[in-house]
């Protein structure tokens, strides 16, 4: 008799579970299972991994060794598994429901039930079930209201009622409201919900029971159960409700449960809060089956049950936003006017062929993408900024577009500068389904709330969210939690914990076995030291908390929740469930609003400038080849400015003296810890000054590598070799790529470069240059940076130098105002400003406010610069707070004044 595990609990439940779904995915296939579902509790952030893992044939390398001797295919390789996907929700039973259980608590906590996606349909229907639960009625929405719902995630039956279509219904374990009711002795209770139950869902619901061997009252609730559904014609399933695979999922899962309710292990066990036994771990289908024998029915509805259940990654995928374009265009026309319209601001009326042919193939590219909406919605926002006089850059593989320059939406000319537009987009990605286009815009740091505002009002909050990270246990998180569990002193845990940083838990709980337990005086030899390292590495890979990503902005046609469950942060944001390489994965656009303190810095700059002389610079118009700047900058006066102001840039700045922008691109490219631990940063150097000879495994490289002294630096470069060598298209340079841009696909990439050493081959180059060549996309692969980025970059840099080698008190305003950013204390700020030739003034309460000003002196092409209150240390934060408000409403008139008002 097959059996289908329709429920289990992974790290997605935030404290009930402790497998990821990933390993469970492969768990189950190992069981031979062929089907299984997963229900965490109010969650389907792990839904993506779960579904490619179990859809992934099963990896066994045995079997794999095997089938090249035989040179059959392998069975158990080729074995895949069935994703069931749903949700595990407290549904609150009372007056308005069905029925309410004696001694409800139910207002406050709710019943468990489990809900089962039949169709797509009846996934978005739990979408938004789970989102209802989490942030409530978008109608009713609040910000002050969303503290109150944090971590409490409840329903109403008349909710679940309404979004009932396409699902499957299961009653819940012994804390269930259906078996809380038979616990309580109310048969004819019980009865009357199974009928209400029955009304809503019909043959779409089913009667849970569980056996978990913890003795005769569980045995009894179970047989209660299964009579209650003979009873009242309801069909009854058998599920184990799994939380984990093996002992040590099974303790992690205690400490779990401990820490979820604010206590050690110990207590939890007297307070009866853990599972009696470890039988909540994923069974085989040949015990379960053994478990059930005699009452088969219950596993016969199992099978029943996933095969009307469904999933497909499709469901997931929000429409993208409609943009509201004029009746006379469509979404395709009015992207191509709007770009031609800023073609000719860029680059004049009349357009050369290499510009007009670029946008050309951009466009049609586009279309037939199906995203000509998501560059109109980015052209919104960065046109909102602009209004505002707001400072914002678009940077990453986007620079390559030269429909996104056109629209304002990048800063650097791709045509001009020969990037590669498939480097942002490329065929591989017919209809999004592969990928999706991956545009960061930057924006002033401080005034980023001011564009999320704008893009949560323009296309209504219930429409809009921004994607989660999920972070995963680390040694330091993965030993305090363990030894909180375990009833260990603050003190100790503190002092092991910093001294595993940047460690994964498994290698943490190694390093305290060799080294750190005898140094803290840890015993690790007694039953809860062996317990501590146990569960450390069964903290591996399993999620901890969701945060907010730092600018990934969510947007659909529709309300979001209905295919991206949203849940609130403790901060008022709204965040999809779904980590950012999962919407990859579906790929789902995101609109990516990230906060950049050093266009602060050169906007507040610009006001002043402005202010003093009635001219606001522009950031893209400035001279590009201003002698003043290069000198500063080759004089390596670069603190403060951005990008190219740490020690390690200084040291390469003196040695390479950059001459022009393009210098300051490599700069920017290179002096990052995967080129310095390459040990190519040396070997460049060397060539740009003429001490070593710049040579080319292939004559066919120096049009590609010239720029760069023949080393590759940048992904375009490694595209540029795949097509020009390798005879690639734009879509396969592409797909190399990103295989070299992941360093967990290292057998990958090394297939992917075998095959383009083939092609290259094929070609007519030998073998030795071939192999040549991929070695060194090898190790290139490690660091690759996109050019298009590094130009992004080093305008801005260009333009921090620039500025304070011109205005130097303008620029360190800018600078202090804007701080924290970059490398230094303010006390290295101020001093490298009386270094340039700054008269700079301490604070004053009279002349001086909150923020840094400027002083006006005789020569007016040199003013002063007063220090501002708000970095004076070791005065009241009160008293400040209250001197920021007083003169923010009247300026000071005199001391005697701020004494008075203070």
């Amino acid at each position: 008799m097959a059996y289908v595990e329709l429920r289990a609990h992974t790290g997605f439940s935030f404290g009930d579970g402790a497998i990821t779904p990933e390993t469970l995915a492969i768990r189950a296939k190992e069981l031979g299972y062929t089907s299984l579902g997963i229900t965490d509790t109010a969650d389907l952030g792990g839904i993506v991994r779960f579904a490619t893992e179990a859809l992934a044939k099963a990896r066994n390398p045995t079997c794999h060794r095997a089938a090249r001797h035989t040179g059959d295919p392998c069975p158990a390789c080729e074995r895949t598994l069935r994703p069931i996907i749903g949700a595990e929700l407290n549904v609150v039973l009372g007056p308005n429901g069905p029925i309410a259980p004696h001694n409800s608590d139910s207002r406050t906590s709710g019943y468990p039930v489990a809900l089962l996606a039949r169709t797509g349909e009846g996934y978005r229907n739990i979408a938004s079930l789970i989102t209802r639960a989490r942030v409530g009625e978008w109608e009713r929405w609040s910000l002050e209201g969303q503290a109150e719902r944090r971590g409490r995630p409840l329903l109403t039956w008349d909710q679940i009622a309404a979004h009932s279509a396409g699902i499957h219904l299961l009653t819940g374990p012994a804390s269930g409201p259906l078996a809380t009711l038979l616990r309580h002795g109310d048969e004819s209770g019980a009865e009357l919900l199974v009928k209400q139950l029955l009304e809503v869902f019909g043959d779409r619901m089913a009667v849970e029971v569980q056996l978990h061997n913890t003795g005769g009252a569980e045995s009894a609730l179970a047989g209660a159960l299964i009579d209650l559904a003979r009873r009242t014609g309801a069909p009854w399933v058998v599920t184990n409700d799994p939380r984990y695979l093996d002992d040590t999922g099974r303790l992690v899962h205690d400490m779990l449960t401990a820490l979820r309710h604010d206590t050690d292990i110990d207590t939890a066990t007297a307070r009866g809060l853990l599972h009696p036994n470890g039988e909540w771990r994923l069974q085989s289908p040949g015990l379960m089956a053994q478990r059930w024998q005699g009452r088969e029915e219950g596993l016969r509805e199992t099978e029943r049950v996933a095969e009307e259940c469904g999933f497909e990654m499709d469901w997931l995928r929000p429409p993208l936003p409609d943009y509201g374009v004029p009746s006379s265009h469509d979404t395709d026309s009015f992207l191509r006017a709007k770009t031609l319209e800023g073609a000719r601001e860029r680059w004049g009326e009349v357009l050369s062929d290499r510009e007009q042919g670029q946008i050309d193939h951009e466009l049609a590219l586009i279309r037939k993408l199906g995203f000509a909406g998501f560059f109109l919605v980015m052209w919104d926002a960065v046109h909102f900024a602009r209004t505002q006089n707001i400072l914002c850059q678009g940077r990453g593989s986007a620079a390559n577009s030269a429909v996104a320059y056109c629209l304002g939406i990048t800063a650097v000319d791709p045509v001009k500068h020969g990037l590669l537009f498939e480097r942002f987009l490329s065929e591989t990605r017919i209809d999004g389904k592969t990928d999706a286009p991956d545009i960061d815009v930057d924006i002033e740091h401080d005034r980023r709330e001011e564009v999320l505002n704008y893009m949560y009002s323009s296309y209504r909050r219930s429409h809009a969210a921004i994607t989660c990270t999920v972070q995963t246990y680390r040694a330091p998180n993965a030993v305090r939690d363990a030894m909180r569990a375990l009833g260990y002193p603050v003190p100790l845990m503190t002092s092991i914990s910093k001294r595993l940083q940047h460690v994964e838990p498994a290698a943490g709980a190694e390093r305290i076995r060799e080294t750190l337990a005898a140094y803290v005086g840890l015993d690790i030899e007694c039953p809860r030291g062996r317990a501590l390292l146990t569960a450390m590495a069964g903290f591996e890979g399993l999620p901890r908390l969701r945060s907010t990503h730092v600018g990934g902005f969510v947007l659909s046609a529709q309300p979001l929740g209905d295919h991206l469950p949203i849940e609130p942060t403790t901060m008022g944001r709204t965040i999809v469930q779904f980590d950012k390489d999962d919407l990859d994965m579906l790929g789902i656009p995101k609109f990516d609003f990230l906060g950049l303190g050093a266009l602060s810095l050169v906007r507040r700059s610009f006001d002043v400038i402005e202010r003093r002389t009635g001219e606001r610079p522009n950031l893209y118009r400035m001279p590009q080849d201003d002698r003043k700047t290069y000198d500063l900058i080759g004089r390596g006066e670069t603190i403060g400015t951005f990008q190219i102001e740490s020690r390690a840039q200084i040291a390469s700045i003196l040695h390479t003296r950059p001459e022009k922008l393009y210098d300051i691109v490599v700069q920017v490219a290179l002096i990052r810890p995967g080129p310095i631990q390459a040990k190519f940063v040396h070997p460049y150097t060397e060539r740009r000054l003429g001490r070593e000879p710049v040579t080319y495994a292939h004559p066919a490289l120096e049009p590609i590598l010239k720029r760069t002294q023949g080393i590759p630096i940048f992904q375009e470069q490694a595209m540029a070799t795949a097509m020009t060598l390798g005879g690639y298209t734009g879509s396969e340079a592409d797909e190399l790529r990103r295989t070299m841009g992941n360093q967990r696909k290292k057998g990958r990439l090394e297939r992917a470069l075998e095959k383009l050493g083939a092609r290259m081959v094929e070609r007519g180059i030998t073998p030795e240059v071939a192999r040549r060549i991929c070695d060194d996309l090898l190790s290139f692969a490690n660091y690759g940076f996109p050019e298009s980025h590094a130009w992004s970059f080093a305008l801005i840099s260009y333009a921090t130098a620039y500025l304070k080698a011109h205005h130097p008190a303008e620029f360190f305003l800018g600078l202090l105002n804007s701080w924290p950013m970059g490398f230094y204390p303010v006390s290295t700020l101020i001093h490298d400003a009386k270094r340039n030739g700054v008269d700079v003034r301490p604070p004053c309460l009279r002349d001086g406010a909150w923020e840094c000003t400027i002083e006006e002196l005789e020569d007016p092409t040199r003013p002063a610069l007063r220090i501002g209150w708000r970095h004076i240390h070791g005065i009241g934060t009160t008293l400040i707070e209250i001197l920021r408000a007083a003169s923010e409403a009247q300026p000071f008139a005199s001391i005697e004044d701020v004494v008075h008002r203070a």
